[in-house]
């Protein structure tokens, strides 16, 4: 976890994408190169037993999103490309994006998509 604030980017695609997936967390992060990036994440429940973390990683130009190989353990922190995370449709998720309310759109659906509706309930 980064210790500076988030982004004015970064605190406007998760209170967008929040509104939309109530139980969405957020984990922010910085590279080496001191780039800042934020982690938005799902404890998708099924009969009130943990199935899987679903993970959407936002730099400000770019979501990556896929099922976390460890419910964000050993891979918080780590980008999505780097955890060898499935990033191919219809579970994972690579897209281009032009603003904050754009990629909250495009997160919420996918979140919604790969959840059978349980993050937007």
């Amino acid at each position: 976890m980064r210790e500076t604030p988030p982004t004015t980017s970064e605190s406007a695609f998760f209170n967008r994408l929040s509104a939309s997936v109530p139980d969405a967390q957020d984990w922010y992060h910085v590279d080496d190169d001191g780039t800042p990036w934020m982690t938005a994440s799902f404890d998708d429940m099924v009969d009130g037993v943990m199935a899987t973390t679903w993970r959407v990683d936002f730099d400000g130009l770019e979501l990556v999103g896929g099922q976390s190989p460890s419910n964000l353990n050993w891979d918080d922190g780590v980008r999505g490309r780097a955890t060898g995370m499935n990033l191919a449709a219809p579970d994972g998720l690579v897209a281009k994006v032009s603003s904050a309310e754009q990629a909250a759109h495009v997160a919420a659906d996918w979140f919604d998509r790969v959840t059978q509706g349980r993050a937007s309930a």
